[in-house]
This record gives structure tokens, C-alpha cells and sequence, in this order.
């Protein structure tokens, strides 16, 4: 067994001093994460508020709209487009107007005073402060995000057992020129009121203490309750705007087949009308005739426009032509001295060759090709015997 180096026992203890000085320096504690919601928890920030209603005796529902929402039943607002539809607008103000009772945090959505002119409850914020200004600027204090504030119960000036609220805004607060039926007291600050709009009330909270995890944060369930008036057998309805579906998506979900044919429609304009890189049909073959089936049409045209007339024609001037290079006298001859002459060369038949000459005399079609043949075979006998080779042979 060998001994172990100097370098060796040096590294062994700079690995145990880092070690103990690890450990000597270090704090071991437990930090509690929380587990990210699921199912419905995550999609509904208004679970935990349903839950709770209904434990407490009534009912709840989440709705995307106001419908035939009944006039005693509580509408809870949050994340929501006060003035962006007119109508909607309206339906809501007749609907506390004839008796509903509405609350709405500090989230409402309005880009007017539409909803403080017509509930009579504004929010007041304090004037941001120029931090170039030495004489105002003062540093930003730490505060905790959760207070005590105080109820002020309606046509009572008792106070009751404070509530803890967490993360309401401390920039802002509720004014109202209204008789307040329920308020939230923060130091002279109103952060909730209550006040009578027709036969109805509206409710206005300066946070949003009823949304996912907020509720189990202060008292805010305690709250809830109190913001509502709730009692047994009362029926809460939760609406938000924060997790309404895109444009798109409300395109598709409602026009899903308009969509996949307009798609159709356009996939096949922009096929047809697309640039193509040869014929819709392929080139057929071309294929050359040769000269016999040339002339085997040729003469079956012929045949079939005018009887033929034109080929026997044709054959009795190139007859004339061959006979006038070899007979002396050829044209002046008569048609039977013509057939006579031409036959003792040509070695054919003079009578059926001058029936064949007569342009006077038709044929039948099955004359017709013994008439060409004639012609033809007299012919050629009378240039072959005119043709002699270069060694002086008759071709």
C-alpha cells in the first residue's frame, strides 16, 4: 500500500475547511410554495368566491352577460368593460334601478365617468409627486399590504370589529355626496361604499379582494359577505371579462363551417389562378408519315372528291410528257395513233391503252384502277427505256 503525497493530505484538508465553512455559514429553512391552481380553479378566478356563497346558504353562477338575471339576485364585477357597449351599459343601470344589487371592485374597466356620474361614487387619487422636485420629493416608505379598516354599518355611527384587507390600492379612495348604507373606513379614507341607486344599491370595493387566491388573504371572505348583504337563499352572479375568449376564438366557435368553406373557396381561387410550370394536358407524340401513306391519301381524297377524274388526269399528262421526250411527233398524233405508238414501246395493250386516253369516256371505280395502272406501268416503261447507265446499259 503506498503512502499518500504531501500534495494529497494538502488537498484533503482545503475540502474539509470549505466544507465546515459551508456548513458553519449556511441557514437551513423551510419556504412554503404554493401549488398552482388546477381544473377549474385555474379558469374560474371566481371558484373560491362560488364555494364560499355557497356554503353560506345561496347559490352562485358564473355568466358572460346579464340576461334574465333576476332583479333580487347580487351581480359581482369584476375585470369588466363598464361603457364599452352602450346597451349593456344601460340593461345594467335599469337592472339596479329596479331593485338588483351590484358590486364592483377596483378593476371596472371605464374610459369615462359614465359609471360615477350614474352611481354617485368616485375614486380620488392623490397627485403624483415630480421626483426632480427636492422640496416635495419624499422616499418611498415600505408599507405592509394588508391594514385594518374599519365598517361603518348603515343608520348606525357604532363601529364594529375592524377587518384586515390586503392590497388595496393606499394612492386612492371612494367619495361620495350619497347617504353611505355600507362603508369601509381607512383612516378617514373610504376603500368600500355602499349607496342607493333607484330602487337597487351599488357597491364599490378600491381592490380586488375576490379573485383566485385574494379571498383567503385578510379577511376578504368576511368581506364578501358583507359587500354582498348576503343571505340564505340569496343568488350570487359572478361575472368577469379577464378570461374572455379572443375575437378569433369566438369567430371560429360560432362560424366554424362559414370559415372552412371561405378557406375552401380561397385555397381553390389561389390554385387556379397560380402559375403553372407546363400544359393541363401532356403534348401527344408527333410521328412523321411516311411517302406511300402520303400518297395512298392523297389519291383516297381524290377518289372520294370528283370520282377520281383528277388522277386519271394527272396520269395522262405525265403519259404525254414521258411519250413527247421519246416519240417524234407526239403531239401531233391522234388519241389512237397516240395509244398505238406509245404500246408497241411500252409493250401494253393499244386498245385498253386508248380507252384509257379518251378523256371522254368515265369509270367506274373498279375500272378506275385499272385505268391508273395502265397509264402508270406505260409510263414508267417509256422513261426506263429512255435512261441508260454510265456504262451504256438500259436501266
Amino acid at each position: 500500500m503506498t503512502r499518500p503525497s504531501v500534495l494529497q493530505i494538502v488537498l484533503a484538508v482545503f475540502v474539509l475547511l470549505v466544507a465546515i465553512f459551508i456548513v458553519g455559514n449556511t441557514e437551513w429553512g423551510e419556504v412554503e410554495i404554493p401549488t398552482p391552481l388546477r381544473g377549474d380553479a385555474a379558469k374560474n378566478p371566481f371558484y373560491a368566491a362560488q364555494r364560499l356563497v355557497e356554503t353560506l346558504g345561496a347559490t352562485s353562477e358564473r355568466r358572460e352577460s346579464l340576461g334574465n338575471t333576476p332583479n333580487d339576485a347580487v351581480v359581482v364585477l369584476s375585470t369588466w368593460g363598464w361603457d364599452i357597449d352602450r346597451a349593456r351599459r344601460e340593461a345594467f343601470e335599469h337592472w339596479v334601478e329596479a331593485g338588483g344589487r351590484l358590486v364592483v371592485d377596483a378593476a371596472l374597466i371605464s374610459g369615462s365617468d359614465a359609471f360615477e356620474a350614474w352611481s354617485g361614487i368616485a375614486r380620488q387619487r392623490e397627485e403624483q409627486v415630480d421626483p426632480l422636485d427636492q422640496d416635495s420629493f419624499q422616499p418611498q416608505q415600505i408599507f405592509d399590504p394588508c391594514r385594518d379598516v374599519t365598517e361603518i354599518p348603515a343608520q348606525s355611527a357604532s363601529t364594529v370589529p375592524d377587518f384586515e384587507v390586503c392590497d388595496f390600492d393606499r394612492d386612492s379612495w371612494l367619495e361620495t355626496d350619497k347617504r353611505l348604507l355600507w362603508a369601509l373606513d381607512d383612516d378617514g379614507a373610504l376603500v368600500a361604499a355602499r349607496v342607493i341607486v333607484g330602487r337597487g344599491t351599488v357597491t364599490v370595493l378600491n381592490g380586488v379582494p375576490f379573485v383566485y387566491r385574494e379571498l383567503f388573504d385578510g379577511a376578504h371572505g368576511e368581506v364578501l359577505a358583507a359587500a354582498t348583504s348576503l343571505r340564505a337563499g340569496d343568488h350570487v352572479v359572478f361575472m368577469s371579462e379577464a378570461d374572455v375568449a379572443s375575437l378569433p376564438e369566438l369567430v371560429w366557435r360560432y362560424g366554424a363551417p362559414v370559415i372552412g368553406v371561405l378557406l375552401l373557396w380561397i385555397a381553390l381561387a389561389l390554385w387556379r389562378g397560380a402559375t403553372r410550370f407546363g400544359p393541363l394536358v401532356a403534348a401527344s407524340d408527333r410521328a412523321r408519315r411516311s411517302l406511300a401513306e402520303q400518297v395512298l391519301g392523297t389519291g383516297r381524297f381524290a377518289v372520294r372528291i370528283g370520282g377520281g377524274a383528277a388522277l386519271v388526269a394527272a396520269a395522262r399528262r405525265a403519259l404525254h410528257e414521258a411519250a413527247a421526250r421519246r416519240i417524234v411527233g407526239y403531239e401531233r398524233f391522234a388519241v389512237a395513233a397516240r395509244a398505238e405508238a406509245v404500246a408497241k414501246l411500252a409493250h401494253v395493250d393499244g386498245a385498253a391503252l386508248a380507252a384509257a386516253l379518251d378523256s371522254e369516256q368515265s369509270a367506274r371505280p373498279l375500272e378506275l384502277r385499272a385505268k391508273l395502272a395502265l397509264l402508270e406501268t406505260a409510263r414508267r416503261e417509256l422513261v426506263s427505256r429512255s435512261q441508260w447507265s454510265k456504262h451504256g446499259k438500259r436501266i
